[in-house]
């Protein structure tokens, strides 16, 4: 799966954000509670929320309906994008995660950040099978590889 560099650089941060928060704050303050040390709790916001938004599978999550979108856009490229954002607008449910007509905003742990639709289907299509068939028509060597 390919997304746009800038979308996978903020699901990244999400990630790592939940990592940190479970392994680090939710963890200790366990043990804290465990071995009865005094402490003050550190109040937290846990992103699981907002991860799975970008990758649950069920219920479908942005990642899950953009393949979808994608892998039945083969045919027509013409409307796919807006077809990506209606699927989206009709099938998440989640407080942080807010329509907008040709864009959306996801609710980060960092803070809103708007993507817009436009060529959001065409950065995700695969595109190395295409490359690897006109690498081999340009190709004038022929390899047995039998």
């Amino acid at each position: 799966m390919v997304l746009i560099q800038i979308h996978c650089v903020s699901y990244v941060n999400e990630k790592l954000q939940q990592i940190f928060i479970e392994l680090t704050l939710r963890s200790e303050q366990d043990e804290y509670v465990q071995e009865g040390i005094k402490w003050t709790p550190i109040n937290y916001f846990n992103n699981k929320i907002v991860v799975d938004l970008i990758e649950s599978k069920n219920p479908v999550g942005i990642m899950a309906i953009l393949d979808d979108t994608c892998a039945t856009m083969h045919a027509e490229a013409a409307g796919v994008d807006q077809k990506l954002l209606q699927k989206l607008d009709s099938s998440i449910s989640n407080k942080h995660y807010t329509p907008g007509g040709s864009q959306f905003t996801i609710q980060h742990y960092a803070g809103n950040v708007v993507y817009s639709g436009e060529g959001f289907c065409e950065a995700n299509k695969d595109l190395l099978f295409k490359d690897l068939i006109q690498l081999m028509q340009s190709s004038t060597k022929y390899v047995n590889l039998s």
